[in-house]
């Protein structure tokens, strides 16, 4: 069953100059459901991501996260509210611990006001949920590339969003660390919603429950999976 509506953006539109980088975007991502955001090269996909978390101010539209409007608030705060993000390459301490990583995002000095009591068990549950325990005392410039990925997605974990932006976060694994991270994705929905943008269609599609399709900064396409890639919008995209 779907969830309540947590992010809404209604007719969200970006120009730089004269060029129109999105064009009236409507979009309504739900608690519970794994939203895949699809779309070839240039069609605008990290743009609404860094409209949707704040480093790009609209220049006409309303976003709304979790029955608010931040569409005037800055990274941090949207952040404060509960919105994470993972970028299409990792940022992390390599040189650090696995367990430091998780207790520096945890405290975020700059986004949250906790106790070390409460970091630490945030980091612990984080830590829990990626899958990574038994990485935990080590150095992330050793972990593979695919238990990386999975760190930043714990690392976001550790400030507890209500709503994860996940950019490309297959970018660079093997199949089968595919296959590992696309598990983790599905359990990770089950406690927070999850927008995900992935170029990879058999595995993005395979766990996907929504999908909205981009093109030159507009909704093409907002459904089903089963039905997206029979959408003659979508075949003449990604066909020709």
């Amino acid at each position: 069953m779907t969830g309540p509506c947590v992010l809404r953006l209604r007719g969200v539109a970006l120009s730089f100059g004269r060029v129109e980088v999105l064009r009236g975007v409507n979009l309504d991502v739900h608690a519970g459901v794994r939203h895949l955001l699809l779309g070839p090269n240039g069609a605008g996909k990290t743009t609404l991501f860094n409209t949707i978390n704040g480093h790009l101010r609209p220049s006409a539209g309303t976003i709304e996260f979790d029955g608010s409007d931040v569409t005037r608030l800055s990274t941090g705060q949207r952040a404060r509210r509960g919105l994470g993000r993972t970028f299409q390459i990792a940022s992390l301490f390599p040189q650090l611990t696995v367990w430091d990583n998780l207790l520096i995002a945890a405290q975020a000095p700059s986004l949250l006001k906790k106790g070390a009591r409460a970091a630490n068990a945030d980091a612990a549950a984080a830590l829990e949920r990626s899958g990574l325990a038994a990485q935990r005392n080590m150095i992330v410039g050793n972990l593979a590339y695919g238990q990386q990925r999975l760190l930043e997605i714990a690392m976001a974990l550790a400030t507890k969003p209500r709503m994860l932006l996940l950019d490309e976060p297959m970018a660079g694994l093997t199949q089968e660390e595919r296959g590992t991270f696309a598990e983790r994705v599905v359990e990770l929905s089950t406690h927070t919603a999850i927008l995900l943008i992935e170029h990879d269609l058999e595995v993005a599609l395979r766990i996907a429950e929504h999908v909205t399709v981009l093109s030159l900064g507009a909704v093409v396409f907002d459904g089903k999976p089963a039905d997206a890639l029979s959408a003659p919008i979508v075949k003449e995209i990604y066909l020709g």
